[in-house]
């Protein structure tokens, strides 16, 4: 197992420390809203593969649902040479001031898919992934940058394809959404995604636009978990709703995620939704940082915000809400009506058009269950710095945490229901007006399910009084 140089030197620190104040290693098993709604299982119903070249990669990754756990044990890129300039315009190697790169490259991940990294190997380098109106997927201990990807300007940056010319898409390093024209409108949804120990980063540079979002969601974008994550050297990082226009309830868990030298904004940008941000450590962020924006409600616990500008801030006439529950603020800048660094620091009131309401519409523990994942917000950087990331969680696939048994699983497979539970399971699938379309006792551990038409159906599987229901898009 390899750290990056912080944890390193966090990792020997505790190693001096007496057996009696070591902290145990952190819980990381699934929690927050990815766990609710049957949970999220990403490929674990399906075979174990490891891919050995970009087209095998996206192959796997971009299968529409059969279920697969992709094992990433390298560096994948395009393998395509160019040369760009410091906006990413492609030029002569002989040109002052070119950048060796590769051309970038979007995956569009399918449902049922857990992608996960190897040791501290697996690294997508200028290859974004879209997930688009797909659902159950895990996406675990990679690294991810789009750092020197050749780009041009439409508007905005867009992704240039190798040849030069096509545009592929925004340069986002995870970009979320639900707005596919192909899908019919009932049934856009991206839902039950979990997104651990991954490491998102690109560079500081003095555009700020030359790079998209590290993680984007838009759209309706349901039960989300985003933790462990180590987000550095970026401008705009996260964003949770693309606009006023964007009214949808998403519902997103982020904890335990290190934030350093995000020099922009967007710690995240959050729109309208259902946030509950815990455990989270923000360090030498110079710019903007969690901003609770158009009717969003976020859960704001145990956090730390350290040497950053301004850590929390809203925009009051757009009734962004937020609930501070034991947050500690050191050396920061601008801070909220009634807050004040830990340290004794000196700090400028936050403006009155950048205060938030201090309320929220819903409380986490009435939804799930984190007190035995919680840490005391003291001790939050020393766990995070040291735990966030990649190369700290185990590369095996049989050892993925999951709320959900790996022998109960549903999804969706050329045009069929497919379902895998242990026999005599009792399986009742309705669509969305709550009318029964099908009911059956299982007898096989595998069984497969025709239904007349395409739409949103709840599938609830009953073994022994225990009843677990699963959403499923078909």
């Amino acid at each position: 197992m390899k750290f990056h140089p912080i944890k390193l030197f966090v990792f020997l620190c505790a190693c001096l420390l007496s057996v009696e104040s070591q902290a145990q290693t952190p819980d990381f098993r699934m929690v927050g809203f990815a766990t609710l709604d049957g949970g999220t299982t990403g490929g674990a119903a399906g075979q174990t593969v490891t891919p050995e070249t970009f087209v095998e990669l996206k192959q796997y990754v971009e299968d529409p649902s059969t279920p697969y756990i992709i094992r990433i044990e390298k560096e994948f890129n395009t393998g395509v040479q160019t040369w760009v300039d410091a906006d990413g315009s492609i030029v002569t190697n002989e040109a002052a001031g070119a950048i060796e790169t590769t051309f970038g490259a979007i995956f569009k991940v399918g449902s049922n898919k857990t992608l996960l990294g190897v040791g501290d190997q697996g690294f997508l380098n200028r290859i974004g992934l879209v997930i688009q109106c797909q659902s159950n997927i895990i996406i675990r201990n990679i690294k991810f940058t789009m750092k020197n990807v050749p780009a041009t300007r439409d508007g905005e940056y867009k992704i240039l394809d190798t040849d030069g010319t096509t545009t592929i898409g925004d340069p986002d390093c995870i970009g979320i959404q639900a707005d596919a024209e192909s899908v019919p409108e009932a049934e856009r949804i991206s839902q039950h995604i979990w997104i651990d120990h991954c490491e998102f980063y690109n560079e500081n540079i003095d555009n700020k636009d030359r790079y998209d979002g590290l993680v984007d969601n838009k759209n309706n974008v349901q039960n989300l978990t985003i933790s462990w994550c180590y987000f550095h050297d970026h401008s705009k990082a996260l964003l949770s709703g693309k606009g006023s226009s964007d009214d949808y309830n998403r519902t997103i868990t982020f904890h335990h995620n290190y934030f350093y030298q995000v020099f922009g904004s967007r710690l995240p940008l959050l729109r309208f939704g259902q946030h509950h941000y815990f455990n989270n450590f923000m360090e030498n962020c110079e710019g903007d940082g969690l901003n609770l924006r158009i009717n969003t409600n976020c859960y704001i616990e145990r956090n730390y915000f350290k040497d950053s500008k301004k850590p929390v801030f809203g925009k009051l006439s757009e009734n962004g809400q937020g609930k501070l529950i034991d947050n500690i603020f050191k050396n920061c800048s601008r801070l909220p009506d009634g807050v004040t660094n830990v340290d004794g620091a000196k700090s400028e009131p936050l403006s009155s058009s950048e205060e938030f309401v201090r309320e929220c519409n819903f409380t986490p523990s009435d939804l799930y269950s984190y007190d035995d994942v919680l840490t005391a917000t003291e001790d939050v950087p020393e766990v995070v710095k040291a735990y966030s990331g990649v190369g700290v969680i185990s590369g095996d696939a049989t050892a993925i945490n999951t709320t959900q048994k790996l022998d109960q699983a549903v999804w969706v497979s050329d045009h069929e229901l497919v379902i895998r539970a242990v026999p005599n399971t009792t399986a009742v699938v309705y669509d969305l007006s709550g009318r029964t379309v099908y009911q059956a006792m299982l007898t096989d551990e595998i069984s497969h399910i025709q239904l007349n038409k395409k739409g949103i159906y709840v599938v609830r599987l009953i073994l022994n009084s225990q009843a677990t229901n699963y959403k499923v898009a078909f």
